[in-house]
């Protein structure tokens, strides 16, 4: 009963409440959410760089493949969840749940495919992003298990992001830094040899084992059957009309993080024709 009469109290407060208070409500945890989303690479960046300048430059050319991952799935996530929450603002509940429904389903299916055809064309990805043949080696080390954990990753991003606009921006801060700190915890026992000594593949099981984690924490939410909406698989529908709406509204921040990681590939691309180009790239 106190489930429901959280979710009536949410839900409320998302309709009529004071947007004085609403708003500091949702952007302060979202404002640290984003903030420790930059320390899984700085994490990474930081232990990896004890172990050379090509092994460090390597994290930086995979940071544009993450960012081509974020841009992907914030299209889906806030496409659908602006839609999510236009359809609970007029009490169209299951409209709500398809849109939820299909944007999980779909983020995972779309994650699966770009990361299994990574992963085939995992040589020919880190030279386009930039890496030069002395990084490459680290790159492909660290990049196979990134590509391995993309389909987790998306549906990470796309349900913190449902989160938010449900109101539980809090809830979604928690998963995301939960990830962050285990990330920090596990770099140094995966990357040295006190530990695994795994290297740079070692920092890249660390995020991927994290961002699994950070999965979890804001799935447990749905698990337990605190969301306003339930993810079903019974619930996915291919409406035209339903992609058309998650694309439209989530292509302007897909078109500003797509920008990221091409200027950042380019830029690594540039650097990597010049003497040192390794030492260029790292910084």
């Amino acid at each position: 009963m106190s489930s429901n009469e959280s979710e009536n109290e949410r839900y409320e407060m998302l309709v009529n409440g004071d947007i004085r208070k609403v708003i500091p409500r949702l952007a302060v945890p979202t404002i640290i959410s984003m903030m420790v989303s930059a320390i899984y690479n700085m994490a990474d960046t930081f232990f990896v760089s004890q172990l050379g300048t090509s092994a460090s430059g390597a994290v930086g050319i995979i940071f544009s493949a993450m960012a081509i991952i974020q841009a992907l799935s914030f299209t889906i996530g806030m496409g659908s969840g602006n839609y999510m929450a236009r359809c609970l603002g007029a009490g169209r509940h299951e409209d709500g749940e398809r849109a939820v429904s299909v944007a999980f389903f779909t983020g995972f299916l779309l994650g699966t495919c770009l990361g299994v055809f990574c992963l085939f064309h995992i040589d020919q990805v880190v030279m386009l992003l930039g890496a030069t043949e002395t990084i490459k080696p680290y790159a492909v080390e660290y990049a196979r298990y990134i590509f391995l954990a993309t389909p987790f990753m998306m549906c990470s991003f796309i349900m913190n992001n449902l989160l938010r606009l449900q109101g539980l921006a809090a809830f979604a801060m928690v998963g995301i830094t939960a990830g962050g700190i285990l990330n920090i915890a596990l770099d140094p026992i995966f990357i040295f040899d006190f530990g695994l000594g795994l290297g740079v593949a070692g920092a890249s099981i660390a995020t991927t084992i994290s961002q699994a984690v950070s999965l979890l924490c804001v799935a447990s939410y749905y698990i337990r059957v605190k969301s306003l909406v339930k993810i079903r698989f019974s619930a996915v529908h291919h409406h035209k009309a339903m992609y058309r709406n998650l694309v439209s509204i989530g292509l302007p921040m897909a078109v500003f993080q797509s920008l990221i990681s091409g200027a950042s590939a380019f830029t690594n691309s540039a650097m990597a024709g010049l003497p040192d180009g390794d030492i260029y790239i790292t910084a």
